[in-house]
């Protein structure tokens, strides 16, 4: 990094985003001190005169009020969407590998039974049976090849 000052500069904007992102519930003094920490970083990107950082500040100043959101705590866990992109995934992964469910409850008591872990059922419910409309299947009869 001696080698080149922008560099330098660059890393040093990358080491301050990192620095204000990483904070403890402990040492959180409040959003208003962290806005006033993001408005300093994004006129630190902006006066930098480096392309990429200036365009970095641009995006921070954009999604400020999401980012500054991000720093709410609930019972000591930052608010993040991480679990919800999670549960799309696996749904994303449940329907991919079924490759497509023709019948939409079905794909539906799936997804909610795989992802309800801690749900218990009772033997005595009443069961809806799901079956696809039409003439049963006739028995599979295999042929041999001589």
């Amino acid at each position: 990094m001696n080698i080149d000052p922008e560099l330098k500069k660059a890393y040093e904007l990358k080491e301050q985003y990192f620095d204000f992102n990483q904070v403890k519930e402990e040492t959180y003094s409040g959003r208003a001190a962290k806005e006033k920490e993001l408005d300093q970083l994004i006129m630190d990107c902006m006066n930098s005169n480096i392309r990429s950082m200036i365009k970095c500040g641009e995006t921070l100043n954009k999604w400020k009020t999401e980012i500054l959101n991000s720093f709410i705590w609930i019972d000591g866990k930052r608010v993040s969407n991480g679990p919800v992109e999670g549960k799309n995934s696996y749904i994303k992964k449940i329907l991919s590998n079924a490759n497509g469910f023709v019948n939409f409850e079905r794909a539906r008591n799936k997804i909610m039974y795989s992802q309800n872990h801690y749900e218990r059922y009772s033997i005595h419910e009443k069961k809806r049976i799901i079956k696809r409309k039409g003439e049963a299947r006739g028995k599979y009869k295999k042929t041999s090849s001589k």
